[in-house]
C-alpha cells in the first residue's frame, strides 16, 4: 500500500510540475480608459535639468498637456545631467525637484524610470534616494511591482472596469558599460528584468485569460533600432545622413522607419551582447510598441521585420542638446476596442510656443558634430581615397 501511495504521489508532483506558475499578478490598478472608450500617454526625457530653472521646458510641456489632456505621463529617464562638475547631493536634488515641479503642476498622474545620466550620479545620488524624491509628489503614480525600483507595470483597466486592454511596462535600461564605444557600449536590461517581464506577461495571461497587448517605455533603445538605418558608402551621396565617429560610417533612415527623423548614430544596448529583450518580447508578439529617449535628436519610428513598432520621442529638455523648437513630447491615444492600432504623433515646442525658437549654441554640442566633422571630411577627402575607404567599408 505504501509502494502504490509513494508512486501516486510521485505521479501528482510530476504532474505538477509541468504545470507551469506564475507569481501572484495584481491587476489592480489606478488606471482605466475613460468613458469613450480612449487612454492617452504624454511622453518625455532627456529634461537633464541643470541648476538654473529650466523656464522654457516647464511653459511647453504646460502648453502641451492643456492641448492634449494625457491621462497618464511616462517620464523616460534623464532627468539629471551628464554636466555638472562637483555637483553635491544637495545640487542634484535640487535639479531633479525642479524638473519635477513643473511636471507635477500639471495635475496629471506621472510614472519615471532611470536613464544613463541618472545612474551616472548613483554614488553621490543614490537611485533609491532619487525615487524618493519623484514619490514625494502627489502626483506619482510609481508601483512597486517590479523587480527594481525602476522597473514596474501599469495595467490599464476597460471603462466599465471589467477587463484589462492595456498594460504598460516602465524599465530601467540601465547604465553604460564599461570598455565599450561610445555609441553601442550601454548595458540594455539585466537578465532579471528579462526574466521578470516574462514572469509578468504569463501572470497577467493567467489572470486574465489572455496575453494583454502591452507598451515598452524605456530610456535606452534595444539594438534592433538599427534596422530602421542602413549603412551608406564612403563614396556615395551624404545628404540626410549621419556620421558615426565610432566606426566611421555614413548611415541613412531606410523604408522601414514610417516617419521621423535621424539626426544622430543610436546609442542603444551592446551590439556586442544580447540582453534577449527583444527576443522575449517576440515569443507572444503581445508587445504593440515600445519607446525610447537617449538619443536626443532622433525621433522616427517604424515597424521591424518581426512586426514590433519602435520609436523615439527625441529629447524634451532644454537643458541640454536637441532639435532647436522641435524638442518635443510624444502623445500616444488608445482605443480600448482596438489597442494594437493607437495613434501616436509628437508636439514640439515650436507647435505650442507663440514664437519658434532655435537653440544653436546649446544644440551645437552635441553628436550633431560628428556629422559636421563627416561634411568636413567629404570636402576636403579627394575622390580616390573616399574609394578606397568606400571599399574597405564593404
Amino acid at each position: 500500500m505504501k509502494k502504490v501511495i509513494s508512486i501516486l504521489l510521485s505521479v501528482v508532483m510530476i504532474v505538477l510540475l509541468a504545470v507551469p506558475s506564475f507569481a501572484a499578478i495584481s491587476t489592480d490598478t489606478a488606471f482605466k480608459f475613460n468613458s469613450d472608450g480612449k487612454f492617452k500617454i504624454m511622453m518625455i526625457n532627456d529634461t537633464q535639468d541643470v541648476i538654473l530653472k529650466d523656464v522654457l521646458q516647464a511653459s511647453y510641456l504646460k502648453k502641451i498637456a492643456e492641448k492634449e489632456k494625457p491621462d497618464l505621463i511616462v517620464m523616460a529617464g534623464d532627468l539629471l545631467t551628464d554636466f555638472f562638475p562637483g555637483a553635491t547631493k544637495a545640487q542634484l536634488k535640487k535639479c531633479l525637484t525642479q524638473a519635477l515641479d513643473g511636471v507635477n503642476a500639471l495635475g496629471v498622474p506621472f510614472v519615471a524610470t532611470f536613464g544613463n545620466h541618472d545612474h551616472d550620479w548613483e554614488e553621490i545620488f543614490p537611485l533609491e534616494e532619487q525615487m524618493e524624491v519623484y514619490k514625494s509628489y502627489s502626483n506619482c503614480a510609481i508601483v512597486n511591482n517590479g523587480c527594481d525600483i525602476g522597473t514596474f507595470y501599469i495595467p490599464v483597466k476597460s471603462s466599465d472596469g471589467k477587463k484589462i486592454p492595456l498594460n504598460i511596462y516602465v524599465m530601467d535600461s540601465n547604465n553604460k558599460v564599461k570598455g565599450e564605444g561610445l555609441l553601442t557600449g550601454y548595458q540594455g536590461l539585466k537578465p532579471e528584468q528579462v526574466q521578470w517581464y516574462k514572469d509578468t506577461r504569463d501572470g497577467l495571461k493567467a489572470a486574465t485569460g489572455s496575453y494583454v497587448p502591452s507598451l515598452v517605455f524605456q530610456h535606452v533603445p534595444v539594438k534592433e533600432i538599427y534596422q530602421f538605418i542602413d549603412k551608406v558608402p564612403f563614396n556615395a551621396d551624404h545628404t540626410d545622413c549621419v556620421f558615426g565617429l565610432d566606426d566611421g560610417q555614413w548611415y541613412k533612415l531606410n523604408d522601414k522607419a514610417t516617419s521621423g527623423v535621424l539626426g544622430e548614430v543610436p546609442c542603444s544596448e551592446s551590439v556586442n551582447g544580447n540582453t534577449g529583450e527583444y527576443e522575449a518580447w517576440l515569443e507572444h508578439k503581445e508587445i504593440i510598441g515600445a519607446f525610447f529617449a537617449h538619443d536626443h535628436v532622433n525621433n522616427f519610428m517604424g515597424v521591424t521585420d518581426e512586426g514590433i513598432t519602435l520609436g523615439y520621442n527625441g529629447g524634451s529638455g532644454f537643458g541640454t542638446y536637441g532639435r532647436g523648437g522641435d524638442r518635443s513630447a510624444r502623445i500616444f491615444e488608445i482605443d480600448e476596442n482596438d489597442v494594437r492600432n493607437y495613434e501616436t504623433h509628437l508636439v514640439t515646442y515650436n507647435d505650442v510656443a507663440s514664437k519658434p525658437i532655435n537653440y544653436y549654441i546649446m544644440d551645437l554640442f552635441s553628436p550633431v558634430i560628428a556629422t559636421w566633422i563627416g561634411r568636413i571630411i567629404d570636402i576636403v577627402c579627394p575622390k580616390f581615397i573616399k574609394d578606397i575607404i568606400a571599399n574597405k567599408q564593404k
